[in-house]
């Protein structure tokens, strides 16, 4: 199990940088995925298989919410972005994750003695990595991207701190209902676009 949790780390890693580096939504819905996927073997480290299938089954279910959601949205092709942009991504990227394998040694020594150092490790990349995201954009799918990666990262956490079943359900319930408002964010967003276009011909 110890090397599926490590695997399950370096997918959550990869997946968290490839969502805050590129911009094309399908990347990004794949990476999303994967980092759910990532996410559930390191809550299965703390709960039972049939509490933590409901993180994933509830993540993928968010994940294809969006995802049909911007199929329905018309988009309009992505300029590819400079170098230098690309590089900065990265590079704060990296420095992040450096930073969170630094201190999450001793974060486990001090604070959670009793937490595997994988679970402190990925949940804390997702949710630095996720606040990172937050800062860097403002369009709605990034953001509401951004959330579930924050929350998903808490999640990881908490499951090794506490085992609550109503807890469980009550996740569940805020990481669709996050991804029910990032819906309703890309479309007004759309329809906004829509009309300054109409009135930008006329």
């Amino acid at each position: 199990m110890q090397v599926i949790s490590k695997l399950a780390l370096i997918a959550i890693v990869l997946s968290v940088m490839i969502v805050l580096i590129f911009r094309d939504w399908r990347i990004i819905a794949l990476a999303l995925g994967a980092q759910y996927l990532g996410a559930f073997v390191l809550v299965l480290l703390s709960w039972p298989i049939n509490m933590a299938i409901v993180k994933l089954i509830s993540g993928w279910m968010a994940t294809a919410v969006m995802v049909f959601t911007s199929l329905r949205c018309s988009r309009e092709e992505l300029q590819p972005e400079n170098v230098a942009n690309l590089f900065f991504k990265g590079l704060s990227g990296l420095l992040m994750i450096v930073l969170i394998f630094i201190l999450a040694p001793p974060l486990q020594r001090r604070v959670f003695p009793d937490v595997d150092l994988l679970i402190i490790q990925g949940g804390l990349i997702m949710m630095g990595m996720a606040l990172m995201q937050l800062g860097l954009n403002s369009k709605p799918f990034p953001v509401i991207i951004g959330l579930l990666t924050f929350l998903t990262g808490f999640e990881v956490i908490y499951a090794a701190l506490e085992l609550s079943t109503l807890l469980t359900g009550l996740l569940a319930v805020v990481t669709l209902g996050m991804a029910v408002v990032g819906v309703s964010m890309m479309v007004s967003a759309e329809e906004a676009d829509s009309v300054i276009q109409e009135e930008e011909q006329q």
